[in-house]
């Protein structure tokens, strides 16, 4: 009887051992599938990862670096929440912010955006919406595949698509140039303006101005103003964001969707409080099947679609 119960016992206590050691197997296995310490080759999460995930050698939370210029005067600062470092892709910055500053140590420009990458030449590349602020108060926004600043000229380029967000318009163009210390920007290539009210317009290399406190979109190449009944053809236009005027240069040519044709020079759009006036002072020529005149001065309110004339009207009908 005793050998009998010894014997039970050796069987309980082994099977026990046993399931023992099967834990501790399992328990070694599950630490092993865990990933690796937050400093070394651990792959981002959805939320902090770019599009797509890869492993980091590095990761710096609040993420500062301080740039001095040959007079040891403190010219660049790159802020970011974080910094990942990669081995063969650019160091990626999450909310990225760059403060250039002026040779007497006062901040100029400050350009922020969600992603950027950190190039090995110093150069900082934003991705998706940028902002770029002054001190004196000018802002931009835009969005592009990528944004460029020079840290040792502090000049802004893209070579890919820019859509440039304005208060009442929204502009795309092939690319961009802006030196930050003329505060004038320059969107590059084929531009189109979509205007908030429906108008559009295309042109080439427009130049965004907002000094001395003004809003001018500036272009000396030949533009094509759309509206729902005209198109209009010129050499060149000048647009008041504020004021929500527009001059066109040169010959401009109006065509309507009735198959008149306006010919005149320096044709003036005014789109304020929601109108479209097109009024010019200088030689205007009218043709239609019916009616060919010459005037001097014309008011023409596209909306309603009525043409006043005036000053030596001289007409021909038939």
């Amino acid at each position: 009887m005793n050998f009998q119960l010894r014997h039970n016992l050796l069987i309980t206590v082994f099977i026990i051992v046993i399931i023992v050691a099967m834990w501790f197997l399992m328990k070694g296995s599950l630490y092993s599938s865990e990933p690796a310490s937050l400093t070394k080759n651990q792959t981002l999460t959805e939320h902090e990862a770019p599009s797509q995930e890869r492993s980091y050698l590095e990761k710096i939370d609040y993420f500062v670096l301080q740039e001095f210029d040959a007079n040891q005067t403190l010219s660049h600062l790159v802020e970011a929440d974080r910094y990942y470092n990669f081995k063969d892709s650019p160091a990626l910055l999450i909310n990225p912010k760059v403060t250039t500053y002026d040779q007497k140590g006062a901040s100029n420009y400050t350009l922020s955006a969600k992603r950027a990458h950190y190039l090995d030449n110093g150069k900082v590349s934003f991705k998706g919406q940028v902002d770029v602020s002054s001190i004196n108060g000018i802002k931009h926004k835009m969005n592009t595949e990528e944004l460029l600043i020079d840290t040792n000229t502090d000049d802004l380029t893209s070579h890919k698509k820019v859509t440039y967000l304005g208060e009442n318009a929204k502009v795309v163009s092939q690319g961009m140039l802006m030196k930050t210390k003329d505060n004038k920007m320059k969107l590059t290539g084929d531009v189109r303006i979509n205007q908030d009210s429906g108008q559009q317009m295309l042109t080439n290399d427009l130049t965004i101005d907002q000094s001395n406190n003004q809003k001018h979109y500036h272009s000396d190449n030949n533009t094509t103003y759309l509206s729902t009944a005209n198109k209009i053809y010129a050499q060149g236009m000048d647009m008041d964001m504020q004021k929500q005027i527009t001059q066109l240069f040169g010959d401009v040519k109006i065509l309507q969707d009735s198959g008149s044709i306006i010919k005149a020079n320096n044709l003036t759009v005014d789109q304020s409080n929601g109108r479209e006036l097109y009024k010019t002072n200088e030689h205007i020529h009218y043709q239609s099947q019916a009616a060919d005149i010459r005037a001097k001065v014309m008011y023409y309110d596209a909306v309603a679609q009525k043409i006043k004339l005036s000053g030596g009207v001289v007409g021909r009908y038939e």
